[in-house]
């Protein structure tokens, strides 16, 4: 934290004077009167203190908590709408990581602590290292939807291994639009673990579409309604084919006949006749 002393004729100008040394707004600021002199001709020291922001106290405390460590790294910070983010680079910074992201988390929640306990906190703080939470967000993304996917076909409960909140997070915005599935968090910390959970109803209405409908491909029905049709089709009965007897004396029958022989005789209620 900066602080400034400055002497003025009054406790306005002396202010004015540090604000503009400072380049900051009053409302940055917190300034005592440390002592006034003369009666005529009136002196006043002012003592102007900058208050410290968030932003300040999150990465004071993350740099000297790095050094404490002995890591050789070290943590900027930048501040958007949603949250102060932190980034930590460095020739030890998967040290920092640790096991799955436990270490980090550790740094983070301890960061938290101290900010909330020293000013208003108003947004979150996240902490990461070498684009380490990125890449294990692709990772678990991918691992939700292919869980996802078997939960689905088997229509059966899966649970995943314990994760911390920044992981669990992941995993249920990953499904958060996956109509086949829906996701919960179960047990207690640090045990807590997510379980996705079928929708067996919408499943099978993806079962019925996937057979194609009421129809399958060719036009032919399904299930019951396909053996009805084809107990339909069946119930009438085919008439018999009358075969009519061949004419021996036939002048183009005869022809034939001498071509390919006259293979087996039948009787049409004659003798059989032979040549």
């Amino acid at each position: 934290m900066k602080e400034i002393e400055i002497t003025a004729s009054s406790y306005e100008d002396a202010l004015a004077e540090a604000l503009k040394e400072l380049g900051v707004s009053e409302d940055r600021v917190e300034a005592t009167i440390v002592k006034q002199t003369g009666l005529i001709r009136k002196k006043v020291t002012v003592k102007v203190t900058v208050k410290a922001t968030p932003k300040d106290i999150a990465i004071d405390f993350i740099n000297t908590l790095i050094q404490k460590m002995g890591l050789d790294c070290a943590a900027t910070i930048r501040e958007e709408e949603d949250a102060y983010y932190v980034s930590v680079s460095g020739k030890d910074t998967a040290t920092l990581i640790g096991y799955r992201g436990d270490v980090l988390d550790c740094v983070q929640y301890l960061t938290l602590l101290v900010v909330n306990k020293t000013t208003d906190l108003d947004k979150r703080i996240i902490i990461d290292g070498e684009n380490y939470r990125e890449k294990r967000t692709i990772v678990l993304s991918k691992l939700a939807k292919k869980l996802a996917i078997k939960a689905a076909k088997t229509g059966r409960d899966v649970s995943l291994e314990p994760m911390n909140p920044f992981e669990r997070r992941v995993i249920h915005s990953a499904l958060a639009d996956d109509k086949f599935v829906t996701t919960e968090s179960e047990g207690e910390e640090p045990n807590r673990y997510i379980v996705i959970k079928p929708n067996k109803r919408t499943f099978g209405d993806r079962q019925r579409r996937g057979n194609g409908g009421r129809y399958n491909n060719g036009g032919r029905y399904n299930n019951g309604e396909r053996s009805n049709y084809q107990s339909q089709q069946s119930a009438a009965p085919a008439e018999p084919k009358e075969e009519k007897p061949k004419d021996m004396y036939n002048h183009e029958y005869s022809i034939n006949f001498k071509r390919t022989g006259g293979g087996k005789l039948r009787s049409f209620g004659e003798k059989k006749r032979t040549f």
